[in-house]
């Protein structure tokens, strides 16, 4: 639900794989860290405890025409339907997934963002839907959006072939 001040961000991408293949590289801690983050960025690290109520905390190092800093993205799961959905919350945290307060946050920078991840066979292939909820209408709800896709590409260019290659049978 969107009104004046809020927005909701919604991604959307069909992906050439099976939903289980996108569905780990949501949801296995090793494979998140070849991904997560817009260009640019390397993913440092990535906990998850996979249940209703676990929590997950995503680290990326910012490229150093940015300073090089490390921050982290974290939050809990309220619903998960494997291979079909994931609900959490977003927030920028520290490294143990304690939300920052307010002073520390870009500005216009929305915390404990309600994430609805769908995934969807489409004869074989993924489609994904990404919806964050409740951001505040400002330029960091566009890097959001930006970002989004940008961790997406890398996604889809670098970790998916990975594991395609990793499967494939020797030549």
């Amino acid at each position: 639900m969107t009104n004046d001040e809020t927005t909701n961000v919604v991604v959307r991408r069909i992906l050439d794989a099976p939903v289980a293949t996108v569905w780990g590289l949501w949801t296995d801690p090793e494979l998140v860290t070849e991904w997560w983050g817009p260009e640019d960025y390397t993913s440092e690290s990535a906990t998850i405890d996979l249940r209703v109520g676990g929590a997950y905390v995503f680290g990326m190092r910012a490229p150093e025409y940015q300073g090089g800093a490390v921050s982290f993205t974290g939050g809990v799961y309220s619903a998960i339907v494997p291979h079909e959905r994931l609900e959490f919350t977003q927030s920028i945290t520290d490294e143990d997934g304690t939300p920052l307060p307010d002073d520390q946050l870009p500005d216009g920078f929305s915390q404990g963002i309600r994430t609805v991840v769908e995934f969807r066979d489409v004869r074989g292939l993924t489609e994904l839907t990404i919806t964050e909820h409740g951001w505040r209408r400002s330029l960091m709800s566009v890097f959001a959006y930006a970002g989004m896709h940008q961790s997406l590409d890398k996604l889809t260019s670098g970790a998916l072939r990975e594991l395609e290659a990793a499967a494939a049978p020797p030549a």
